[in-house]
């Protein structure tokens, strides 16, 4: 395996942040920067890694109110959903809530099934709606970022501005049913009783992914 996933735990919310180092060019992405830039900048240094960009898995407050700051310090591009974009810019209800902050005006988008690439390790989009409505996960080779879509023996709230408990069932469906079971689930919240886990275990023991259909799922997720 030609890349690295470097996890700390952020904030009052228990946030992952994640960093992937591509091995062979010592590249490196920061997903979802929280909490505390400066730290996550010393990690970067301490890895030796050279910094190309920031992935959004969504654009909630709490995995992105470092941003900015960590921008401060590298000038680097970053990445979210188009369609997580456009909510935020264009439904007043997302900013007015709190539950997301103004995103960079020079943000780019991306697109379900797009490929992002960090020196010879390549991701794969996976638009994943529900927790938000531009919501993805990043697919690697044998791991998968996977924001507030699933935790590990959870998944994210579906109450908030952009969110569906309809199009979360069907996002756990599609990962369940296009995403190799052996692959290594890294989530954005330490929420569950392990760091990570192979979809596979999450598949036997997660309750939302259990769920035998659409109303029963709504139903155990809205009332628990």
């Amino acid at each position: 395996m030609s890349y690295s996933i470097h996890t700390e735990l952020f904030g009052p919310y228990q946030n992952f942040s994640h960093i992937l180092v591509d091995e062979a060019s010592q590249k490196a992405v920061v997903f979802d920067p929280a909490w505390d830039a400066d730290y996550i900048a010393q990690r970067l240094q301490k890895l030796g890694v050279t910094l190309e960009a920031i992935w959004l898995t969504h654009g909630h407050h709490d995995h992105t109110n470092a941003l900015d700051a960590l921008r401060t310090i590298y000038n680097v591009p970053v990445y979210a959903s188009q369609i997580e974009i456009d909510f935020i810019n264009n439904v007043p209800e997302a900013i007015n809530s709190k539950v997301f902050l103004p995103l960079p005006n020079d943000i780019q988008g991306f697109k379900d099934g797009d490929i992002l690439q960090l020196g010879e390790t390549t991701a794969k989009i996976i638009h994943t709606p529900g927790h938000s409505s531009g919501s993805v996960c990043f697919l690697l080779t044998d791991d998968m970022i996977t924001g507030d879509t699933i935790f590990i023996d959870g998944c994210g709230r579906a109450d908030l501005p952009g969110s569906s408990p309809n199009e979360l069932f069907e996002s756990l469906t599609k990962i369940v049913k296009t995403v190799p079971h052996h692959v290594t689930l890294h989530t954005g919240h330490a929420y569950g009783p392990s760091d990570t886990a192979t979809l596979e275990s999450q598949i036997k023991t997660n309750p939302y992914l259990k769920r035998a259909n659409r109303h029963e799922f709504v139903d155990y997720r809205m009332s628990n």
